[in-house]
């Protein structure tokens, strides 16, 4: 969503232009964290609503319209002849061990291997993506340790500059949502253990070294959300499994089809821990630490160990931030913008950088420059685009339509729509 509801506003003014992100795309999901299971969203989910739905409880197996049998179909059965409907491509096998209509599909040559449970169809989807490469920083920017209170994580071995890639992986475990929610338990686990032993021997082990005891809940712990065309998916990522979690992280990811990306979002020195968050952290204190219980740990990352009177003036920056967006975004809606103000775009960008939200500050120097654009703030709006097209990058992807948007303002303000549409008597409104 990012800026997208801010910008749509700015049609009310008959303005003429927009400016949208990719984060509406299917195939990109730049957040999360395995969230939808546990009821909870936020505003950077990748897909329409409808798509987003709660995990329903299991239910008694009597209590189901047709008891499943523990056991997976094979090549006799109707799934399987279901999925021939399909092709993947040659180096890829399956269908395979049926469940429904959820097969089992594997290619070990893929990435690191790489294992669906999934829908013929979104197994022909997924297959025909062009497979990233698994690349990032050299091996040695990095090294993996222990971290006093949290295990094992990832240690900075040289200064990593912001914008650098860190990680790109694909996932080793692709699984639909509904079969994870939906199958017998025993069933699952047959299914889930007949995928893991498709994966090469290497990966299969850094797959079983996550947290949980069994296959189901290394994969609650540990999945991300990605969607195949309009199908909510978990997708396994071992590496990636190694950052532990900090609400004020120094390391974003993005999912861009099948490629999970961590990117610096700012200089991490050597020595330092990189992290990335497994919440969206624009929440206070109490509400995080409700959200980080789901991984049975409480966070003691700096902004959660903060003193009283610092942790309340976060709380109250944190409120202020929304309360700040709400405010813009409504004036937007009415036509004019009566009661926009040049300082809340700069206010916005000034309660980001107090909170330490470098991972976050895509929306809020996107709003900031289009606020001095139209208040014929040349410089500012020169910065804080440059500055919003190098944070979408980050957040969002190259690709990102509002990053190139964002890059045309930079490039030319006073050449830009927006620019002087609230100086008096320079342009009508």
């Amino acid at each position: 969503m990012y800026a997208r509801l801010f910008l749509a506003g700015l049609c009310v003014l008959g303005l003429g232009a927009s400016i949208q992100s990719d984060v509406g795309n299917t195939a990109s999901c730049p957040w999360g964290p395995l969230l939808a299971s546990r009821g909870y969203d936020h505003q950077f989910t990748c897909a329409a609503p409808q798509q987003q739905q709660p995990k329903q409880p299991q239910t008694r197996q009597a209590d189901r319209r047709e008891a499943q049998t523990p056991e997976l179909w094979d090549e006799r059965d109707g799934p399987y002849q279901q999925a021939q409907g399909y092709g993947v491509l040659p180096q890829w096998q399956g269908p395979e061990h049926c469940a429904t209509e959820f097969c089992l599909f594997s290619n070990r040559e893929a990435g690191e291997g790489i294992a669906l449970i999934t829908t013929a169809r979104n197994a022909y989807l997924a297959s025909n993506y062009v497979p990233s490469p698994t690349t990032g920083v050299e091996p040695t920017a990095y090294y993996e340790a222990e971290v006093p209170g949290k295990g094992r994580g990832l240690i900075a071995n040289r200064t990593i500059r912001r914008g650098e890639i860190i990680m790109q992986r694909l996932p080793v475990l692709l699984i639909q949502m509904t079969p994870h929610v939906n199958l017998d338990p025993e069933l699952r686990e047959q299914l889930y253990q007949a995928a893991v032993d498709r994966l090469p021997e290497p990966t299969r082990a850094r797959f079983m070294r996550q947290m949980g005891a069994t296959v189901y809940d290394k994969v609650e712990k540990n999945s991300f959300r990605m969607f195949v065309d309009d199908s909510l998916h978990l997708g396994m990522f071992p590496d990636v499994s190694k950052f532990n979690h900090d609400c004020r992280p120094n390391v974003h990811y993005r999912i861009n089809n099948l490629t999970h990306t961590a990117i610096a979002v700012r200089d991490i020195p050597r020595g330092e821990e990189l992290t990335i968050s497994y919440i969206y952290p624009l929440a206070p204190l109490s509400t995080r630490q409700t959200q980080l219980r789901d991984w049975d740990f409480t966070c003691t990352c700096a902004q959660c160990t903060l003193p009283a009177t610092a942790s309340a003036q976060s709380d109250a920056r944190i409120r202020q931030i929304a309360a700040l967006e709400d405010e813009i975004e409504a004036i937007m809606a009415r036509p004019g913008a009566p009661g926009l103000r040049p300082a809340m775009g700069i206010r916005l960008i000034e309660l980001h950088l107090e909170e330490r939200l470098h991972a976050y500050l895509g929306p809020a120097y996107t709003r900031a420059a289009i606020i001095a654009a139209m208040f014929g703030d040349e410089a500012r709006a020169r910065e804080y685009a440059a500055e919003a097209a190098l944070a979408l990058e980050r957040e969002v992807g190259p690709h990102a339509k509002d990053a190139k948007a964002m890059r045309r303002l930079a490039d030319d303000v006073r050449g830009h729509w927006a620019w002087g549409l609230k100086v008096e008597g320079q342009r009508p409104l």
